[in-house]
């Protein structure tokens, strides 16, 4: 609970009526009356019952000179209010060009909407009883118990959701999940916005990772490897392809795709999405990097060297990762990744085919997709078709392919040998 709630809960009867005059001295632009409040203890984000602040009302009527004392002294650049509204965003609805600069200069953010079917009350959660399991890129990942089923909770750490920017990505992880549906997709099942910690809830694939499964079993089979590479390709052309946004993964990497029980991967962590600019010329479009995103063992040559990117990287991840299904043990785990990263940027190294599984066409495909030519990467919709051709060629799919209930053909699971 934040300090503003703490205090209005526990003081109601004595305090309703003085978060009124702050939130009134704010809206009327003074001051001098804002500043004797704090004097006298008041919470610089003490909110109403609709979660108004402040900065709410000040960036409402414009009035920048109290949005500016407010931040002064330290107040919450974004709080969020029962409309789902931040500071920003009220200041955007009525025009105040002047404060919207000022919010957003210091990390102010527009909360996206849609979410509001997806909140649960963190109080269903019980994250002081879940399991820990791990670390995003946020914060802890637990298994709870929800609705009597297992799901996977990630949290923000106290720590973090202080930092604005941090808040906003989590949010906009949240709207990118909110909004995907697909078998080789995580499911996103709800979240906690409104109340601290804000969680992330998916559903718990307790299997776990490609990278977990690599270092027990070693290089993975052909089948196996082929059918998990359609998995993974599958998954990122749904997000390439997604209306109205194309979404770049930009991490993709054997942590981020995880094992379910049918014997399939899915795609997880968007934490490092990005969503292409729908307003943009195609959606293919190039795309300024604003520092090193992503993992250096999987991070295409142009990212690491800070030049314009395009949907492109999740294919070079993708073939380092292929790669390593079939090699097994990564014969550069002991390297510095920053130098694995400056040596395939600068060096044009790859990874070695030393293995003798790869059926024919694999090699060559995997080398297209990792071109240091951005542009003589294949698309994954031309990679899904390839791979299919190579795993009917090869044998690795009974010819009698299996239907479900609906009479839909239906492929064999991926067997781990």
């Amino acid at each position: 609970m934040v300090l503003s709630q703490v205090y209005f809960d526990m003081n109601a009867p004595r305090v309703a009526e003085e978060v009124g005059n702050l939130l009134f001295h704010a809206s009327k632009g003074d001051v001098a009356g804002i500043q004797k409040l704090l004097d006298q203890g008041m919470p610089v984000d003490a909110a109403d019952y609709d979660g108004r602040t402040a900065l709410h009302l000040a960036a409402s009527e414009g009035h920048s000179n109290v949005v500016n004392f407010l931040l002064t002294n330290k107040a919450d650049v974004n709080p969020i209010d029962r409309n789902g509204d931040t500071p920003l965003a009220n200041a955007k609805e009525y025009g105040h060009t002047e404060i919207c600069k000022i919010l957003a200069d210091r990390r102010g953010f527009i909360k996206t909407h849609g979410l509001e079917e997806f909140e649960i009350p963190i109080s269903e959660l019980n994250l002081n009883q879940g399991k820990f399991i791990g670390k995003g890129a946020f914060g802890e990942i637990r298994v709870v118990k929800w609705r009597g089923t297992l799901v996977a909770a990630k949290t923000i750490t106290a720590e973090l959701s202080k930092d604005p920017q941090i808040v906003k990505e989590f949010v906009d992880e949240l709207a990118l999940l909110a909004n995907l549906s697909h078998p080789n997709i995580v499911q996103f099942l709800g979240a906690v916005t409104t109340q601290r910690p804000m969680v992330m809830v998916t559903e718990y694939l307790p299997k776990g990772d490609l990278h977990d499964l690599m270092e027990k079993k070693g290089k993975l089979d052909p089948g196996t490897a082929i059918c998990f590479a359609l998995d993974i390709a599958r998954g990122m052309n749904y997000l390439h392809q997604h209306k109205p946004n194309a979404i770049v993964h930009r991490d993709l990497k054997p942590r981020n795709l995880l094992q379910h029980d049918a014997g399939h991967l899915k795609v997880a962590d968007f934490g490092l999405g990005k969503l292409l600019d729908p307003l943009s010329a195609d959606c293919d479009a190039l795309y300024e990097m604003t520092g090193e995103t992503g993992s250096y063992r999987y991070m295409a040559p142009e990212v690491f060297m800070h030049k314009h990117y395009d949907k492109s990287v999740d294919v070079f991840s993708f073939a380092i990762i292929v790669q390593e299904m079939f090699e097994g043990a990564n014969a550069q785990k002991y390297q510095l990744p920053k130098s694995v990263a400056i040596a395939r940027a600068k060096d044009k190294h790859r990874p070695a085919f030393n293995s003798q599984s790869y059926p024919p066409g694999m090699k060559e495909l995997i080398q297209e997709c990792w071109d240091m030519d951005k542009s003589k990467r294949p698309p994954f919709s031309v990679v899904i078709q390839r791979l299919e051709k190579i795993q009917q060629q090869g044998g690795f799919v009974s010819s009698e392919v299996g239907q479900d209930k609906s009479g839909k053909k239906r492929s064999d699971k991926c067997t781990i040998m």
